[in-house]
């Protein structure tokens, strides 16, 4: 019988997101590729919506896929079937947050090779970010596994492991950043008198539009702000007010910790 391509422990909106993407850029077919899932209904509702395979548990799931990609909680990890991960001999992809490779190889003892990942959230819409670390250099087929999966959702790109904890700080948690940046801009709008409706579509479009233009822009971040400035005008006057209260010292220390904090996560 012939292997799936790929086969996802986990059918939650991060492993949906990259079956969904993967199947719309012809990366594998949807029967090609094969789920499980927990005591839910996860599992049935990716199967029915993209046409993948549902099987009854991670011993078929291993025996019968090419690469297999951990999507799980990564709770979940300790209850997996041993039996199963160490008859598993194919390549590992993960995106369990804080599961190091080294606990990965202990569930897989003898997986060919394995490869952590922390993608975001915007991947939901294959907009992400995911950075990458395997365990030992991919082959030209492996890497070729890897970038069809992470491509699916998003830009990638390949770091050493002892960098994915600040991976997480900056683009992992980056969106609830942009989230709070975003709400803390609509109440300000709605205090000034706009309605709801309005308050929210003039910060969002200001905020994509401003994004888009950085990111197709040859100038720098700064010098785009500067652009917006005229000496003794409105923009220099709220921007002075994010100077006086530290703003950038503030986005640095926020930074670390959520760097400190996911280097704890990844000792538990």
């Amino acid at each position: 019988m012939e292997k799936n391509k790929f086969g996802f422990v986990g059918a939650g909106k991060m492993a949906g997101a990259i079956v969904r993407g993967m199947i719309s850029g012809g990366a594998a077919s949807s029967g090609e590729i094969a789920c499980v899932c927990g005591d839910d209904n996860t599992g049935r509702a990716l199967s029915e919506s993209t046409g993948i395979k549902l099987l009854d548990g991670l011993d078929s799931l291993c025996a019968g896929s090419a690469t297999v990609v951990l999507a799980c909680k990564p709770q979940q990890l300790a209850s997996l079937s041993e039996g199963a991960a160490s008859s598993f001999t194919g390549l590992l992809i993960s995106i369990l947050a804080g599961t190091s490779v080294a606990r990965l190889r202990q569930k897989f003892p003898n997986a060919r090779n394995i490869v952590r990942v922390m993608p975001n959230m915007p991947a939901q819409i294959s907009m992400g970010f995911s950075c990458f670390a395997p365990e030992q250099p991919l082959s030209e087929e492996d890497g070729k596994t890897v970038y069809s999966v992470l491509s699916a959702i998003g830009d990638v790109s390949q770091v050493r492991e002892s960098q994915l904890d600040a991976v997480t700080a900056v683009s992992g948690s980056g969106p609830g950043y942009i989230f709070e940046f975003a709400a803390a801009m609509i109440e300000a709008a709605k205090n000034m008198g706009f309605d709801g409706d309005l308050a929210k579509r003039m910060v969002l479009k200001t905020m994509s539009g401003s994004a888009e233009l950085l990111m197709r822009s040859e100038l720098s971040p700064e010098e785009l702000r500067n652009a917006v400035c005229s000496p003794g005008g409105t923009t220099l006057a709220a921007l002075s007010v994010f100077e006086a209260h530290n703003f950038r010292e503030t986005v640095a220390e926020a930074l670390a910790a959520a760097d400190k904090r996911s280097k704890e996560l990844s000792k538990l």
